[in-house]
């Protein structure tokens, strides 16, 4: 671009003090990735949010009554993330409830199945497996968290329900999700915003002598954890995570993210999920 064409501003009366202007030839997603990124910083909200996120963002969950399934070599299985009330582990891909209170950078959540409420099942096959149409069909046969649900919640549980906090015992607690943040275990509902890697990953054990998963997983980000890293004005600006999110997930997030091939940790390898209007 010539600049001596174009007319001068107030800005520059003499002309632009440069002769000429080459812009690199780049593809359309690379464009929009260096547009946000710059965009985010001379908005003025990176270095306002540059130390703000050595808080992790981070679930922890509500243990009431445990199932002792075991596998073949004595380790529980489905880990941490279980029904309050029945203790049986929830499968990666099943929709699930669960009542959440956010405590500062942490988030108390209780889960609850749907089958322990009597409501219908998609077992043994994960919901991940079906087709959009019977994963969306099914969806819409769980009813909304309302007083209702939490009734039948208090009738079949009378004392696990009562030790729960009384913030978790209002319905505006309770939402229907769907995944779960893989760092921070934060739930994500259906149709919520959040980012995932653009393919299944193979995770590796994250300590010595820990079995090696055979599955792949889906690898999931909260936006709330977005937010944390770079401020609500920026997460909102980026579309994607920016390096100071990769680099913020493998400090905080470390047992996790030794999990997983340092490809995931790059910008290309995302792609954002949209929220349903």
């Amino acid at each position: 671009m010539d600049p001596s064409s174009s007319q001068q501003s107030r800005a520059f009366p003499q002309g632009l003090p440069f002769e000429y202007l080459e812009v690199p030839s780049m593809g359309e997603n690379d464009i929009e990735r260096s547009v946000s990124e710059l965009t985010m910083r001379s908005h003025g909200a990176y270095d306002k949010h540059r130390y703000s996120s050595d808080s992790r963002r981070m679930a922890y969950y509500a243990v009431g009554r445990v199932n002792q399934d075991k596998d073949a070599i004595g380790n529980t299985r489905g880990g941490k993330r279980r029904c309050y009330f029945t203790g049986n582990p929830i499968p990666y891909g099943l929709p699930f409830y669960a009542g959440s209170v956010q405590q500062g950078p942490r988030t108390l959540v209780v889960f609850c199945l749907p089958s322990a409420l009597g409501l219908p099942s998609l077992h043994p096959q994960p919901l991940h497996h079906y087709s959009k149409e019977d994963r969306e069909r099914y969806l819409q046969t769980l009813p909304e968290p309302n007083e209702v649900l939490l009734g039948e919640m208090r009738r079949r549980y009378p004392e696990p329900f009562e030790t729960l906090p009384v913030q978790v015992r209002s319905p505006h607690c309770w939402r229907l999700f769907v995944k779960f943040c893989f760092f921070s275990g934060l739930p994500i509902a259906e149709g919520e915003m959040h980012y995932l890697v653009k393919s299944a990953v193979k995770t590796t054990p994250s300590s010595p002598g820990q079995e090696a998963t055979h599955e792949f997983e889906e690898i999931a980000l909260s936006h709330e954890v977005l937010e944390a890293v770079n401020g609500v004005v920026s997460a909102e600006i980026l579309r994607l995570p920016n390096q100071k999110t990769f680099d913020y997930l493998q400090r905080q997030y470390c047992q996790q993210s030794a999990k997983l091939h340092q490809d995931v940790f790059d910008r290309s390898s995302w792609e954002i999920v949209l929220p349903e209007v």
